[in-house]
C-alpha cells in the first residue's frame, strides 16, 4: 500500500517508475496530463477567444463555437459499439487523438488564411470543431477504459492528487500570464502558439502509445442501447451519476454570469480576480496530502461531502459581494480599500482549502462504482451525464439571467440588480442538496467490499 511508504520521494518512486508496467503507464499518463492541461489552457479560454477575435468572430460566433464540443459529446452513444469491435485499441485511439489535435488546433488556425468570407469561415469552423470533438469523444471514452487498468485503488488517490496538483500549478501560472500575453504580444505570436500546441499534441499521442494494453472484458457483443441499459442496471453507479449531474449543474449554472457580474458590475479588477484564482495552486500544494490521507482513512464520498460543508455556505455568502470602498486608518496613514476585496477573500480562501478535497474526490467518481466488465458503456454514460449536467447548468443560467434581468433586491445597505447574485446563491443550495444525498445515502453509494470495480 502507498500509505505504508515513509517518505514522499519513495512514495513517488513507487507509484511512478519504469520497472513495473503499470507504474510505467502512470508515468506516461502523468506526462500526458501535464501536457494536456497546458494544451487546454493555450487553446481555449482567453487565448481561444483572442484567436477568434483576431479574425473578427463576433460574440455570437464565439458562443456557438464554445457550445459545439458539448453538442458533439452527445454522440458518445456510438462509442461502445465502435470500441468493442477492437480487442486492442492503441492505434485507433492514437489516430483519433491525433485527428483531434490536427483539426481542432492546426485546422482551426489555418482556416482563416484560406477562407475570407465571414459566414463561410464561421460555418467551416463550426464543422471542423464538431468533427474534431467527435474524434475526441471516441478517444476520451477509450482512454478512460484503458488507463484505469493501471490505477488500482491503492494508488488512485495519490495519482489523482498529483494530477490535480499539476493542473492547479499550470492553470494558476497561465491565469496570471494570460491577460498580459493577450494584451501585449503581437497577433502572430498567438497563432504561433497554436501551432506549437499542435506539436505538443503529437508528442502527447506518442506518450499515449507507450503503456501496456490488455483486452477489455465484455459480457457479450455490445448493442447500441447498452450505453444506457447496462449502467441503468447498476444502482450504485447510477446514484453516483446523480451526484455528478448535480455537481456539474451547480458549477455551470452561474460561473460565466458571475465572472461578468464581478468584473462589470462589482468592479473587480482583472489582476485581483486572476490572483484569487492563482491562489488555488499554493493551497493545493499545502493541503493535497491532508485531503489524500483523509480519503485513504475514510472514503471518497465522505471527503467530497465534508469539504462541500465548507464550500456551500460560503457560496451563498458569495452572492452578497458588493461594490464600494472603506477606509482603514493606520495611525497617520489612511488606506482606501475596495469593499469586495475582504468579502471575496473571506469566501474564496476557505473554498480553496476545501476545493482541494472535493476536486480530488470528484475525479474518481467516474470509476468508484464502475465494474470490471463493459467499461466502455460505463465510461461513455459518464461522459453523457457529465456533459448533460454542464449543458443543463449553462441553459438554466442563461434562462434564469434573462428572466431576472430587471430583478432587484436590497440587503446590507446595497441594492443588488439582475438575478446573478441569486443564481450564485442557488449554486450553494444545490451543493447542500448534494451533501444531503451523500451523507444520508452514503451506504447506498459506497462500493460493496466484495464487489469487483475499477
Amino acid at each position: 500500500m502507498v500509505t505504508a511508504v515513509s517518505s514522499p520521494l519513495s512514495t513517488f518512486r513507487k507509484v511512478y517508475n519504469f520497472r513495473d508496467p503499470d507504474a510505467r503507464g502512470r508515468v506516461c499518463l502523468l506526462i500526458y496530463t501535464v501536457v494536456e492541461y497546458f494544451l487546454v489552457y493555450i487553446t481555449s479560454g482567453i487565448f481561444y477567444t483572442h484567436f477568434l477575435q483576431i479574425y473578427g468572430v463576433d460574440i455570437t460566433g464565439v458562443g456557438i463555437l464554445n457550445f459545439v464540443p458539448f453538442l458533439a459529446s452527445m454522440l458518445v452513444f456510438f462509442t461502445p459499439g465502435l470500441l468493442n469491435r477492437f480487442p486492442k485499441r492503441r492505434w485507433l485511439l492514437a489516430v483519433c487523438k491525433f485527428l483531434y489535435y490536427l483539426l481542432n488546433v492546426a485546422g482551426l488556425t489555418l482556416l482563416p488564411a484560406l477562407i475570407q468570407d465571414y459566414n463561410t469561415l464561421l460555418a467551416c469552423m463550426i464543422a471542423v470543431s464538431f468533427l474534431s470533438s467527435l474524434f475526441n469523444v471516441i478517444a476520451t471514452a477509450g482512454y478512460s477504459a484503458w488507463h484505469i487498468r493501471f490505477q488500482p485503488e491503492e494508488v488512485r488517490a495519490y495519482h489523482m492528487t498529483m494530477s490535480q496538483f499539476l493542473n492547479a500549478i499550470i492553470s494558476g501560472i497561465l491565469m496570471l500570464c494570460a491577460g498580459w500575453l493577450c494584451d501585449n504580444l503581437p497577433e502572430w505570436f498567438i497563432l504561433a502558439l497554436r501551432y506549437f500546441a499542435f506539436g505538443l499534441g503529437v508528442v502527447n499521442v506518442i506518450f499515449l502509445l507507450i503503456p501496456r494494453e490488455v483486452e477489455y472484458p465484455v459480457v457479450r457483443t455490445p448493442r447500441f442501447t447498452d450505453i444506457i441499459s447496462i449502467p441503468l442496471r447498476n444502482k450504485k453507479f447510477m446514484r453516483t451519476m446523480l451526484i455528478v449531474f448535480l455537481w456539474q449543474f451547480s458549477m455551470y449554472c452561474y460561473s460565466s454570469q458571475l465572472n461578468f457580474y464581478l468584473l462589470d458590475t462589482i468592479g473587480v479588477t482583472k489582476t485581483f480576480y486572476n490572483v484569487i484564482i492563482f491562489l488555488y495552486g499554493p493551497f493545493f500544494m499545502l493541503f493535497m496530502n491532508f485531503w489524500r490521507k483523509q480519503i485513504e482513512r475514510t472514503s471518497w464520498f465522505k471527503v467530497f461531502a465534508y469539504s462541500l460543508l465548507v464550500v456551500a455556505p460560503l457560496q451563498i455568502l458569495y452572492g452578497f459581494v458588493q461594490p464600494g470602498e472603506f477606509t482603514l486608518n493606520l495611525g497617520s496613514l489612511a488606506l482606501t480599500i475596495p469593499l469586495y476585496i475582504p468579502l471575496i477573500l473571506l469566501v474564496r480562501v476557505p473554498q480553496h482549502f476545501a476545493g482541494t478535497g472535493h476536486n480530488v474526490a470528484f475525479a474518481n467518481f467516474q470509476y468508484i462504482n464502475m465494474p470490471l466488465t463493459n467499461r466502455d458503456s460505463f465510461a461513455s454514460f459518464y461522459q453523457i451525464i457529465f456533459n448533460l449536467g454542464s449543458l443543463s447548468g449553462m441553459l438554466f443560467g442563461i434562462i434564469f439571467t434573462e428572466l431576472t434581468k430587471e430583478f432587484s433586491f436590497t440587503a446590507f445597505g446595497y441594492t443588488y440588480r439582475t438575478g446573478t447574485p441569486l443564481l450564485t446563491m442557488l449554486c450553494g443550495v444545490v451543493q447542500f442538496v448534494i451533501i444531503a444525498i451523500v451523507l444520508i445515502g452514503r451506504k447506498k453509494l459506497e462500493p460493496d467490499a466484495d464487489a469487483e470495480h475499477a
